[in-house]
C-alpha cells in the first residue's frame, strides 16, 4: 500500500496528500473535515518531516522523504548482501568435491535442472550452441503461454547459434522461433564444435562427447579457465556464423528492399541454398523462389548469378 511506503496510516495518509493539493489550512478547517484525531495525524506528519508551520502546510515530497527513499535503499541493500551469503552456501553445498571444475550430469532430470537454472539466473547474457541431433529440454509444467511470457521477460541478452542440420527437427525450429519471441539474436552455421549453454559467462553446459546422445553425459562446467575457454570458442563461432536477420546497416537506404528480402538476400549472398532458406523462414523453396524472382525484378536480373553481382554493387556497403 503507498501509505505503508512512508510509515503512515491510511487517515494520515489522506491528510498529507490533502496539504499536497490544497496547500495551507487552519488547525480549526482541518478539524472540520477529518475529526479531532487530526491533532494527532499532524504530529505524526511534523515528526516524519512531511508537514510545517502554523497554520499547517505540506513539504515538497522529493525533499520531506529522502530519508525514507535511503532507508528503503540501505533495506535494499541489506536484502542483498543476504541473497549473496545465501548464495555462497549454495554454491559451497553443490560444487564438486576436490575442487573438481566441473560435474557430471547423468541424469536428464540433472541436466534439465541446470539448463533452467543457468537460463532463469543469468542476469547479463545466455549464450548457445545448438547442434544435430536437436535436444528439445523443456519441463512439462514450463510450456504453452507461461513460459513464453517468462521467455520474452527475461532480463538478459541472448545470443544463439543453430547448425543447419538440426533444422531436420522440427522441435529445433519451434525452438529457434521461440528464441525470437524471447529477443535473442539468431545466426546459422553449417557445423558446429558441439552443444554449449553458457550462463553470464560463469557457468556452462556442454556434452561430454560431442555428436553422442544417446551415451554421452553432460558436463556442468564451473567458473574458471574452462568456461573461459568455451567462451572463447562460443565468439569465435558467432564470428562465422551467418546471422538470421538481416542488418539494415549492410543494406544501401536506397536498395528499396524489405526486411524479408533482406534476410533472403544475406543468407543467399553468404551461400546458403535456396532450400536452407526456406527451412530457416519455415516456408516453402516455392515461396523462396517467389521472393529471389522479385529481388532479381528489381535488380534487373535474370540469374542469381546477376542479382549477386549487382546486390554487390548497389545494394551492400
Amino acid at each position: 500500500m503507498p501509505h505503508q511506503i512512508a510509515g503512515l496510516s491510511l487517515e494520515q495518509e489522506r491528510l498529507y496528500r490533502h496539504l499536497l493539493a490544497t496547500g495551507p489550512a487552519s488547525i480549526g478547517e482541518l478539524a472540520e473535515q477529518f475529526g479531532e484525531q487530526v491533532h494527532d495525524d499532524l504530529y505524526e506528519l511534523t515528526v516524519r518531516g512531511l508537514a510545517h508551520g502554523n497554520p499547517p502546510m505540506a513539504r515538497r515530497p522529493s525533499l520531506a522523504m529522502n530519508g525514507v527513499l535511503a532507508a528503503h535503499e540501505a533495506e535494499l541493500r541489506r536484502v542483498q548482501s543476504y541473497m549473496d551469503e545465501l548464495d555462497r552456501i549454495y554454491d559451497n553445498a553443490h560444487h564438486p568435491d576436490g575442487g573438481d571444475v566441473i560435474s557430471v550430469l547423468p541424469s536428464r532430470e540433472q541436466v534439465l535442472h541446470w539448463y533452467e537454472t543457468l537460463n532463469a539466473t543469468a542476469e547479463h547474457e545466455i549464450m548457445q550452441l545448438v547442434t544435430h541431433p536437436f535436444l528439445g529440454l523443456k519441463s512439462p509444467e514450463r510450456t504453452g503461454e507461461t513460459a513464453n511470457k517468462d521467455l520474452v521477460n527475461h532480463p538478459a541478452k541472448c545470443r544463439v547459434i543453430f547448425e543447419w542440420k538440426a533444422f531436420q527437427s522440427q522441435s529445433a525450429i519451434n525452438g529457434m522461433h521461440h528464441s525470437l519471441d524471447r529477443g535473442c539474436e539468431i545466426r546459422l552455421a553449417d557445423a558446429l564444435p558441439h552443444k554449449l549453454l553458457i550462463g553470464d559467462r560463469r557457468m556452462a553446459l556442454t556434452p561430454r562427447h560431442p555428436r553422442d546422445r544417446e551415451r554421452s553425459p553432460m558436463l556442468l562446467v564451473y567458473p574458471g579457465a574452462l568456461v573461459d575457454f568455451l567462451v572463447h570458442v562460443f565468439e569465435t563461432e558467432w564470428e562465422r556464423a551467418l546471422p538470421l536477420r538481416p542488418d539494415p546497416g549492410q543494406f544501401s537506404s536506397a536498395s528499396g528492399l524489405d526486411v524479408d528480402e533482406m534476410a533472403v538476400l544475406e543468407m543467399l549472398v553468404g551461400g546458403t541454398p535456396v532450400e536452407r532458406i526456406a527451412t530457416v523462414l519455415s516456408v516453402h523453396t516455392r515461396t523462396v523462389n517467389r521472393r529471389l524472382d522479385g529481388i532479381k525484378r528489381k535488380a534487373g536480373a535474370t540469374t542469381l548469378f546477376q542479382l549477386g553481382v549487382y546486390a554487390s554493387r548497389h545494394w551492400l556497403d
